[in-house]
């Protein structure tokens, strides 16, 4: 999990904002492993904002690009990163099967994700958060980490489909491939993509030492 960066990120994305229009967002990747999270921190001109994935089933999406099927189960979960993606950042909705997405072609299943929220503060950061199912958030913040949380290919032994990675709950292998959308916001990034500048460098420092802190002092409990 790439924690260290998202409270400058988030510090960043809110002062480039500027005043540009609402738009739509696509992404494209691939897991490794699968406990493995892909966070966008995006700002958000209005209340409302939709977030999908097209990577299970396969489709068009919103940058007219092709989206092949086989994709794994995916979950998308959104928190409040205003000031930085943090351990008490509240989330504000999550999404597993999302109402009226495509039925992959093999096993039948719609099970991309479809998450749409109508309660955002204009102006206020976010943080979406893909994950493959059932890596769920463990509770309302995000410092409650997810239920999955180190367990690298947990899929091979809960849904064993014969493989080591990418098993879904009909015990069918799948891809580590990804395709998310992000539409109605000010901007988006990928947080696995963007590089700090060097003058950021002693904020990103304090905050990955703010999260050991307090990683440690929860462990100790």
């Amino acid at each position: 999990m790439r924690l260290s960066r998202f409270g400058l990120l988030g510090l960043a994305c809110c002062l480039s904002v500027g005043v540009a229009s609402a738009g739509n967002f696509s992404f494209t990747g691939t897991f490794t492993h699968d406990d493995q999270l892909e966070i966008f921190l995006f700002t958000a001109p209005s209340a409302s904002f939709v977030a999908r994935t097209w990577s299970y089933a396969g489709g068009t999406n919103a940058n007219s690009q092709l989206i092949g099927a086989g994709g794994f189960d995916p979950v998308l979960s959104v928190f409040d990163a205003t000031g930085g993606l943090v351990a008490s950042s509240a989330l504000q909705g999550a999404n597993n099967d999302g109402a009226g997405v495509a039925t992959d072609p093999t096993t039948l299943s719609a099970f991309d994700s479809l998450l749409a929220i109508s309660a955002l503060n204009a102006g206020h950061t976010y943080a979406l958060v893909l994950s493959e199912f059932d890596n769920w958030n463990a509770g309302l913040t995000f410092g409650s980490f997810f239920s999955q949380a180190g367990q690298g290919n947990f899929t091979a032994t809960e849904f064993p489909c014969g493989g080591t990675a990418f098993c879904d709950s009909n015990l069918a292998q799948r891809t580590g491939n990804w395709a998310v959308d992000i539409d109605g916001v000010r901007t988006a990034i990928d947080t696995a993509t963007v590089s700090p500048e060097p003058a950021s460098m002693l904020l990103l420092a304090a905050g990955i030492t703010s999260l050991a802190l307090w990683r440690r002092r929860r462990n100790s409990v």
